[in-house]
């Protein structure tokens, strides 16, 4: 128990992780079209980057706004309005994201003061640039001095100035010589207008601040087009936001997700001549769940739902032989202490079918419990007398908290006369070490072995149960907050297939696959009184404690923060971009975080 609260959950969303990692890898050592080829002799346009970057520029509201230069790039862009920042809405995190190509976990950039950073592990990515080809000169034009001073220290030339007008002159009239590799502008205007009106084009201030934005891109794009050798040179033009800003989303606007996160949407153009338009959309987030539900919580409160103990060991005790499915909605509230994040559980059960979620006491306390795990979850099993080794613990993946999750577990006993169990989330296969009575080794194809030692047996006189119980919690952080939706348990082990078909529809009717295998099937929607209905045999729960019903509108299964940060360009994929457009290939030491978009 000790060792895997040590231990991170992987789970399903690491593991889709990992691969479009894998995938990201690859693109980076592609090609961009119009990206010079050092072992030909045939002559290429000359690689050159503009990169602009504009504070507190809200992608959504640079999207609505009046920006005709702009808008003129995009049908030869990759370009996004919904890009993401990092969610802690700092300018320094920001900026290093942009210019390292290394997120905070790796440079430790977490304060406006850069205190405690590790740009000398992780260098402004003009560093790598130069290293590579000497002859590659870098421009700096800044109106912040906490950008110059620390971000630019390999750059040729870095000035600052006051105001973004003289940043555009000073960029404007460097254009004008023919040194020019890299070219950088850092504009604050906008920060500075969301700062005192509003960051959303509602506010006048904001708004105009936008489009004189637009107004000195143009003039800047007007200039490079005019340089002498523009014909012979090959310009990726990068124009995007380091930070969007606060501000309230109209409700139906407002869809939970990392997206909704005002201070992390901006805008990103990558533009180059030979691109083809490339729209990269906001991805899908998931079905529509329109349902009533009861929000659990614990202490004080203490509510749960119970079913009559001899009807709970009549249908749904499975023994040490039977194999069984079990499958719950739920949304997370936020804990009661957010210190360690606003969604961190440190072990409290959810539902399950044990007498006390805590380890140890009479005979093992057998049953099996579905509890919260720092920001994931756990199955956790216990068998018969002798306490911790009679037992199994497996961590699932994380999961996002305000939205709508499927978890469902299995436990199947095969020809072998072994136990197997399989951990999904949002019909993602995925889980961590297991720990107790039982060998550390990772899953083989996606699934536990017990081995012969680990006794686990799932018959007891316990109610089920679904919400508070008594047990095994760590303070503020082991109090629930949830609400939990469309619980079933099925008497056979389901396959990979009809979990990933089921798990992300809002109900399930009498057509669905393995219907007539369900021993129980809770929706928890009645939205009034203490009787939660069983669909299949009638075994009802009884709700206790103090609770209320709610209802909702909202999405169901929407991947988490980790993951949508690989659908749509993030501030770390920039410096990768740049470095591919010099035809430069990533070091694996350099242990770049960001991706490459290639044009359709």
């Amino acid at each position: 128990m000790k060792t895997l609260k040590m231990k991170a959950c992987l789970g399903a969303a690491a593991m889709f992780l990992a691969v479009i990692t894998s995938s990201c890898n690859k693109d980076f050592d592609k090609v961009i079209p119009g990206s010079p080829d050092n072992n030909t002799d045939i002559t290429y346009k000359t690689p050159k980057v503009l990169y602009i970057i504009a504070d507190g520029a809200r992608g959504l509201s640079v999207r609505d706004a009046n920006v005709p230069n702009i808008k003129s790039l995009l049908p030869t862009s990759i370009y996004t309005w919904n890009s993401l920042a990092d969610v802690n809405a700092l300018n320094s995190t920001n900026w290093a994201d942009m210019m390292t190509g290394v997120m905070k976990e790796k440079h430790n950039i977490t304060t406006e003061d850069f205190a405690n950073n590790k740009l000398s592990d992780y260098p402004v990515i003009f560093k790598r640039l130069k290293e590579v080809d000497a002859n590659i000169k870098v421009a700096s034009f800044a109106s912040t001095a906490a950008f110059k001073n620390n971000l630019m220290a390999d750059a040729d030339v870095s000035q600052l100035y006051s105001n973004d007008d003289q940043v555009k002159a000073g960029i404007i009239d460097y254009l004008k010589g023919e040194a020019a590799s890299v070219v950088v502008g850092q504009f604050s205007n906008i920060q500075k207008a969301g700062l005192a009106s509003g960051f959303d084009n509602e506010f006048a201030t904001y708004k105009t601040a936008i489009e004189q934005f637009d107004a000195q891109v143009g003039e800047i794009l007007n200039t490079l087009k005019s340089r002498a050798n523009y014909p012979k040179e090959n310009w990726l033009v990068i124009i995007t936001s380091s930070r969007g800003g606060t501000y309230a989303l109209p409700p139906a606007q407002d869809d939970k997700t990392l997206f909704s996160n005002t201070n992390a949407n901006t805008f990103t153009i990558f533009h180059s001549a030979s691109y083809n338009q490339t729209i990269v959309a906001k991805p899908f987030l998931g079905n529509i769940f329109d349902a009533k539900s009861v929000r659990f919580k614990g202490e004080p409160d203490k509510t749960q739902a119970l079913l009559d103990p001899v009807k709970s060991a009549q249908y749904f005790n499975f023994g040490e032989q039977g194999s069984f499915t079990v499958s719950v909605k739920i949304k997370k509230h936020k804990t009661k202490n957010t210190g360690r994040g606003d969604y961190y559980y440190a072990w409290p059960s959810i539902l399950g079918k044990r007498d006390n979620t805590g380890w140890g006491g009479a005979s093992g306390r057998p049953g099996w419990d579905i509890c919260l795990f720092y920001n994931g979850w756990r199955f956790y099993a216990a068998g018969g007398d002798g306490d911790m080794l009679n037992g199994v613990e497996v961590a699932g993946a994380d999961f996002s908290g305000n939205a709508w999750h499927d978890l469902t577990f299995v436990v199947e006993r095969k020809a072998d006369k072994a136990t197997y169990v399989r951990l999904y989330t949002d019909g993602v296969n995925g889980m961590t070490n297991k720990l107790t009575g039982a060998s550390t080794a990772n899953p083989v194809a996606g699934e536990f072995k017990l081995p012969a030692n680990t006794k686990v047996n799932f018959d007891n006189n316990a109610p089920l149960r679904l919400g508070w119980t008594s047990g095994e919690t760590d303070g503020q952080y082991g109090i629930i907050d949830v609400e939990l939706a469309e619980y079933k348990i099925w008497g056979v082990a389901l396959s990979e297939t009809v979990i990933k078909q089921l798990a992300c529809e809002p109900e399930m009717d009498e057509n669905a696959p393995n219907y007539d295998d369900l021993v129980g099937y809770w929706r928890l929607d009645e939205g009034s009184g203490n009787v939660l209905k069983d669909q299949i045999f009638g075994n009802n729960f009884t709700l206790q404690g103090t609770y209320s019903w709610s209802t909702f509108s909202e999405l169901l299964c929407t991947p988490n923060n980790t993951t949508l940060n690989t659908l749509v360009p993030k501030n770390a994929d920039i410096p990768a971009q740049i470095l591919s457009w010099f035809n430069i290939a990533r070091q694996e030491e350099w242990g770049i975080d960001g991706r490459v978009w290639i044009s359709n």
